[in-house]
């Protein structure tokens, strides 16, 4: 088993571009963690979050920055909205080609509430968006547009306007984020999104960046929604046919008692969580790996 996951990655639920760490070889679940964790696993302690990249790469997916720790940067706290009358705190590049990564206050442009439409001026990372104070607009596309509303978490990780989410802290601290929690057996998640793990034993809803032909059993990935609705970014030795030099390769969520049946030769469907650690209703959860 391997614990503990501490890399960076580098943007959100339909973003992502950002510096990683490369995930560690292993056969079997082990522990991976972003913001706080409680015990969940999973096969690899490499890719997680959203899209990211490694250092001296760029992604053309979305992706999330998902520190260990979620220290506040920049001139504001999303979480408080500390920002002068007429403005409100969000996330925004710290520089043009890099996705969320500190805090600042924008013109409040829009009254969007969670869930409605919405759209970001000047390209998805500009923060400056059609959402009321205490939202911010994810979920675009490259240009900014087409996105969700989407509620910052308060300062006790609480979604006062999102009962149903679960508060996961990315890119640094700077993105404390409600993302709906989901079922990664049934992926129940809106329309263009899919059930991944985020934050240990958290399942969320993030938009699904895997082109058509990708994200398969098998194909390299690098971030957690590289993978196709129903896939897992798991460790390179953990995947069956996966390529050697590769960051990491996509592998089938599975229920633990149905056997085999979407897995690969040679892989098991082996429980998500270590015994007794699985919360409420994923107690099911597997995921297919390599025996260890």
């Amino acid at each position: 088993m391997m614990t503990g996951q501490t890399g960076q990655t580098g943007d959100p639920p339909d973003s992502e571009g950002d510096d990683t760490e490369e995930p560690e070889d292993t056969t079997g679940p082990g522990t991976s963690s972003t913001t706080e964790q409680t015990g969940g696993t999973n096969p690899t302690s490499g890719p997680v979050g959203p899209t990211s990249t490694s250092e001296g790469e760029t992604s053309t997916s979305a992706g999330f920055i998902v520190p260990p720790d979620g220290g506040i940067s920049g001139q504001c706290d999303p979480r408080v909205q500390d920002c002068p009358e007429g403005q409100k705190c969000t996330a925004v590049a710290p520089a043009e080609g890099e996705p969320w990564g500190v805090n600042t206050c924008v013109e409040i442009k829009g009254d969007g509430a969670v869930g409605d439409p919405c759209d970001v001026e000047d390209g998805k990372y500009t923060g400056i968006d059609n959402c009321a104070v205490g939202n911010i607009c994810l979920l675009t596309d490259d240009e900014g547009a087409g996105g969700v509303c989407v509620e910052f978490c308060d300062t006790n990780d609480a979604c006062p306007d999102t009962p149903t989410a679960n508060c996961v802290v990315y890119n640094d601290g700077s993105l404390p984020i409600c993302l709906g929690s989901c079922d990664p057996l049934l992926q129940d998640c809106p329309e263009g999104q899919g059930c991944y793990n985020s934050a240990g034993d958290l399942f969320v809803c993030f938009k699904e960046s895997a082109m058509p032909g990708e994200g398969g059993p098998g194909d390299e990935c690098q971030y957690i929604n590289q993978c196709q609705k129903g896939g897992f970014c798991a460790a390179t030795a953990a995947v069956a046919n996966c390529p050697p030099n590769s960051s990491g390769c996509c592998t089938p969520f599975c229920p633990v008692s149905g056997g085999n049946g979407p897995c690969q030769a040679g892989e098991e469907c082996t429980p998500f969580f270590e015994m007794g650690m699985a919360p409420p209703s994923y107690e099911d959860v597997g995921v297919c790996v390599i025996p260890a």
